[in-house]
């Protein structure tokens, strides 16, 4: 009989603080060589710091910690226990590090747009992992969440607005309409590298088969591509016969083999493809925390 492998939960709540504490440096490092030199505008309150320090000279991470504050305090509830603390943790390693560290970091004075791209994907590399251990950025989240629940407002648009409102503003006091375009960008790239951290990059194609000779498609599929099939019983409402589905999960090259060798064996199949942003299983990746 095989023994499981057991997994310690006080490595793995070691092991989230540890990779909470490097994203944030990692998300620090990002705007004090990128963003902060080149005048690009934020959102949320690194957004809101940049403006602090641009205004008094307040030293960037003093000033992230004096606006999270109050937000800390005013979503201990809404963030749980254990998300609270690892925002807390990521807060004060961001504000720390930027304040400590960023004085010796090397700054990037070259083309605008160059630094927006760059600092985008290394923000959203530390970001990604931060929220891949279970953290959150707090700030402005807690406000959306807030807002979510007492008034039943979107949590993405509340984000959408405040975010907006924030870049606005620091595009208006570093006197330079580019520097909100410029963030635009910087947003943008943050987002997709987040998720590609947090989702997975294990990004597959999903296809469901309605066809009235599902024995014949999944003995197909299963023998040119070597993929297994799940039969879901249907009717057609217009025809009012009775169908199957097939829904398969393929690698992104074998999308258009599938489509093809759909086609071949029903000429009248109905098939809807789709994207899947991961897939645990045989053949595919397998589950790990």
């Amino acid at each position: 009989m095989k023994r499981e492998k057991m997994e310690n939960p006080k490595i793995n709540a070691v092991l989230d603080y540890i990779l909470i504490v490097l994203g944030s440096c990692v998300f620090g490092a990002g705007i004090v060589i990128f963003i902060k030199p080149s005048m690009i505008s934020m959102g949320g309150v690194a957004g809101m710091a940049l403006i602090g320090n641009y205004l008094t000279g307040l030293p960037l991470g003093m000033a992230s910690i004096i606006l999270n504050v109050p937000l800390f305090i005013f979503g201990y509830k809404l963030l749980g226990r254990q998300f609270f603390w690892k925002t807390i943790v990521s807060s004060v390693s961001y504000s720390v590090f930027i304040d400590l560290v960023g004085s010796y970091l090397p700054l990037f004075t070259g083309d605008r747009l160059l630094a927006a791209l760059y600092g985008g994907l290394i923000m959203g590399l530390g970001f990604g992992l931060v929220f891949k251990r279970g953290g959150t950025s707090g700030g402005t989240d807690i406000i959306s969440k807030y807002l979510n629940e007492k008034f039943e407002i979107s949590i993405g648009n509340a984000n959408l607005v405040m975010n907006g409102m924030v870049i606005i503003a620091c595009s208006v006091i570093y006197k330079s309409v580019e520097s909100a375009l410029y963030a635009i960008i910087v947003q943008y790239l943050t987002g997709v590298v987040l998720n590609a951290i947090v989702d997975g990059s294990d990004r597959q194609k999903e296809g469901l088969i309605i066809t009235s000779k599902p024995e014949e498609m999944a003995k197909a599929i299963l023998e040119n591509l070597q993929r297994g099939c799940t039969g879901i019983e249907g009717k057609g409402m217009y025809t009012n016969e009775e169908k199957t589905l097939l829904l398969v999960v393929v690698r992104r090259h074998e999308i258009s083999a599938l489509k093809k060798l759909a086609h071949q064996v029903d000429p009248e199949c109905f098939m809807l493809v789709s994207e899947v942003s991961e897939v645990f299983g045989v053949h595919f990746k397998q589950y790990a925390k």
